[in-house]
């Protein structure tokens, strides 16, 4: 009888109280960032109620598109495509409920999740565009010269890089910079003209035009007056850049090289001060990096409370502060939060450079930074596959070239979507 009235009372503990573990189901993320696995193994190893399972997914924004399937939360570079926004849970009672302090985001990364006046994408993480160089490789053979101690503007690259270089026979044995090196250079030479790309309805990209002839002429002016020609900058670029960059810098071939904080892992560590960095930047303005992390909750989620739970504990600078130093503990071959600088301020100001010694001195302020506009659903294809050989192309070939509008209808007609 003792055991029955036991019975009795756990059942009804179990059913009605806040436990409630019979009914208790799991969160489902998806998502294509491997590192979100340790995250969420330690929300699981917390204790809570709440338990989160998760799934690999290349583009995990294609299951909108999959028939019955959904998620609980959804993490990735390219979910905030007005066309994707539509298909997520507002969060705005996060915000107006206090779980989440929207003052703690970069004002306008956070703007990047609103659609209709209605957050629904919270932003994880971004990256910047950074220079590296050796110091003693500058003070060496550039007497005299010397760099602002947070970024190096386009001028500066380009009269340091030119400075450097040096001629051999006609040919170049070193060099300090071409915008011809690495092609994510020519598209964000671009963004710092003011090219400024963006979704404008419809699916549709637009940008300006008078600023990407700018940025175009201020690389050919570049590559002709300062590096003696395309000719000579391909014979270069095929004689000795079969070898990474980094290995060029620290041999002197080459003078700077491009990387961005996404690639910051391999790069800081053990990284002392005969290797140094700035942020990429024109008019004291830094590019933010169109990859931009968001995460939401899908419309159709059949857990979206729970959801909620984990967004609230993410969204927290001792949860990301953790994350840090879980990084290091469990030797995750990451960078900060979700490979790249937190979308929460005071993070990236007060405990990044805790976590990096390299960073110290090296956050800039969020009035720097300049974050790009939403972009269509499928513009990782159209920058990749269209815009950086269209500027490649214009840059390299002396007969006109078909204009970039009618490159991306001619590709969009042809992959029709």
């Amino acid at each position: 009888m003792k055991r029955a009235i036991l019975l009795f009372f756990c059942i009804f503990f179990l059913s009605f109280s806040g436990c409630n573990l019979l009914k208790s189901k799991a969160i489902t993320l998806v998502t294509d960032r491997a590192e979100m696995a340790a995250y969420v193994e330690h929300f699981n190893g917390l204790g809570q109620d709440n338990r989160v399972e998760i799934a690999y997914k290349k583009k995990p924004e294609l299951i909108f598109s999959e028939n019955g399937k959904t998620a609980d939360l959804l993490i990735g570079s390219y979910l905030n495509s007005p066309l994707f926004m539509e298909q997520f849970e507002p969060l705005d009672k996060l915000f107006t409920r206090g779980r989440i302090d929207s003052e703690a985001f970069y004002p306008e990364l956070l703007d990047r999740g609103r659609l209709n006046k209605k957050q629904v994408l919270l932003p994880i993480s971004f990256n910047l565009p950074a220079v590296f160089f050796k110091p003693e490789v500058i003070d060496s053979t550039l007497p005299g010269s010397t760099l602002p101690g947070l970024v190096i503007p386009l001028a500066a690259l380009r009269e340091q890089g030119a400075k450097y270089n040096r001629l051999k026979e006609d040919s170049f044995i070193r060099m300090g910079f071409s915008p011809l090196w690495e092609e994510r250079f020519l598209y964000l030479n671009a963004v710092l003209w003011g090219t400024s790309f963006k979704e404008a309805g419809g699916e549709e990209l637009v940008w300006d035009e008078e600023a990407m002839q700018k940025a175009l002429d201020y690389s050919r002016t570049w590559i002709n007056h300062d590096n003696s020609g395309v000719d000579k900058n391909i014979e270069f670029i095929n004689r000795y850049l079969y070898e990474p960059m980094i290995k060029l810098a620290e041999e002197e071939r080459v003078l700077f090289y491009l990387t961005s904080s996404a690639e910051f892992f391999s790069l800081l560590e053990g990284m002392g001060e005969e290797r140094d960095f700035r942020w990429l930047s024109h008019q004291n303005r830094i590019p933010v990096e169109e990859e931009i992390l968001f995460i939401g909750i899908p419309a159709n989620a059949k857990n979206k409370k729970s959801a909620m739970v984990f967004l609230e504990w993410f969204f927290t600078p001792d949860t990301q502060q953790e994350i840090l130093k879980m990084n290091h503990r469990k030797r995750l071959k990451v960078f900060g939060i979700g490979n790249g600088f937190s979308a929460l301020q005071k993070v990236n100001e007060l405990i990044f450079p805790q976590a990096y010694a390299m960073l110290i001195g090296h956050i800039p302020a969020a009035n720097m930074l300049s974050f790009p506009r939403n972009l269509p659903v499928d513009w990782r294809e159209i920058k990749s596959q269209v815009i950086i050989p269209w500027l490649m192309d214009s840059l390299t070939f002396e007969q006109e070239q078909s204009t970039l509008k009618s490159s991306i209808q001619a590709f969009r007609a042809e992959n029709l979507h």
